[in-house]
């Protein structure tokens, strides 16, 4: 998962802070720590600062008292997945970030339903490509405006991911969840209000997995729709740079990047980021942007869409510590 929640702001010096993480975790088995771990790793932005801490569990029962001892004491702290939908801060950062990259790592088959359909489980710590790998091999398709989106299972449950093609909720049959205690949880996709680029999951909650409803098809059939889809994207989107994909969700029926376009800002430069020049929605790390440089961008193109056109664009991506 990308960003659910903000960090509250808790009001110590780093030492105390970390001090405190690490009493904290010292009790809690089966978990990989990084201190002073810098975000520029784990974003498709390739930018962000150091965070305090950055903590892999290894099991999901590890998570859950995880998520029970870091609540109990009051540390602040954020969920991130595969990093392709956050802006975090260059600064260094007093906050526990937990991912999931070594648990909920499942790939099962449910169960066969008639006509040809099938259940399938993912955990949210598996990234999409091998989601797709895994359902091609298989026979299944549904899964296919996936293709070339990156992140994991959690995070594109939250944000509800996909293309023009179709999002990831029509193929959703129910989410598992945990309450910032380590409570589980299971949600069915009648009793979510998804939309676009959301969910409407619990914000206090966490996505550990979901059962996906998918259908037989031929190999060959899936493997060419994922052709034909990969090779648009290719066609229009700067896939060679740091980024995160699009930047704003698309106002009513308009397209934020022909607004973007219409208004001659393609190509335009703000420190090392800059609007793509294929793609008018795409901001992209020209290898040395800071994310000051990407904010400064993506506020230019509010300003300038909102003054010329009288449209307010809404952020896709989302922006921590602002």
């Amino acid at each position: 998962m990308d960003g659910e929640g903000s960090a509250p702001k808790l009001d110590l010096p780093e030492p105390a802070f970390a001090a405190l993480c690490a009493s904290v975790l010292a009790g809690i088995p089966d978990l990989q720590v990084c201190w002073s771990e810098p975000l520029a790793r784990h974003t498709t932005f390739r930018v962000g600062g150091p965070v305090a801490c950055l903590v892999r569990p290894r099991t999901e029962s590890s998570l859950r008292e995880l998520l029970k001892a870091t609540w109990s004491a009051k540390i602040p702290r954020i969920i991130l997945g595969g990093g392709s939908n956050v802006l975090p801060p260059d600064s260094p950062w007093d906050v526990l970030v937990v991912q999931l990259t070594l648990s909920n790592l499942e790939l099962l088959h449910c169960e066969d339903l008639e006509a040809g359909r099938v259940r399938v489980y993912a955990g949210a710590g598996v990234h999409l490509a091998r989601l797709l790998r895994f359902c091609v091999e298989h026979g299944w398709g549904g899964l296919e405006p996936m293709v070339g989106i990156p992140g994991t299972v959690g995070g594109a449950l939250v944000m509800n991911a996909g293309t023009r093609e179709g999002s990831i909720s029509q193929v959703l049959s129910w989410v598992d969840l945990l309450d910032e205690r380590g409570n589980p949880d299971r949600i069915h996709r009648w009793q979510l209000p998804a939309g676009y680029r959301s969910m409407g999951l619990p914000l206090d909650k966490i996505v550990t997995g979901a059962c996906l409803e998918l259908q037989r098809s031929p190999v060959d059939r899936i493997k060419a729709r994922l052709r034909e889809i990969m090779g648009q994207r290719r066609r229009t989107q700067p896939l060679g740079w740091p980024s995160a994909g699009c930047v704003f969700k698309n106002p009513g029926n308009a397209a934020a990047g022909a607004l973007i376009d219409a208004l001659g800002l393609k190509g335009v430069r703000w420190g090392g980021a800059e609007i793509s020049d294929k793609h008018a929605n795409w901001i992209i790390n020209r290898g040395n942007a800071t994310r000051e440089d990407i904010l400064g961008l993506i506020q230019h193109i509010e300003k300038t869409v909102w003054e010329r056109s009288g449209i307010r664009l809404e952020r896709e991506i989302r922006v921590w510590g602002e």
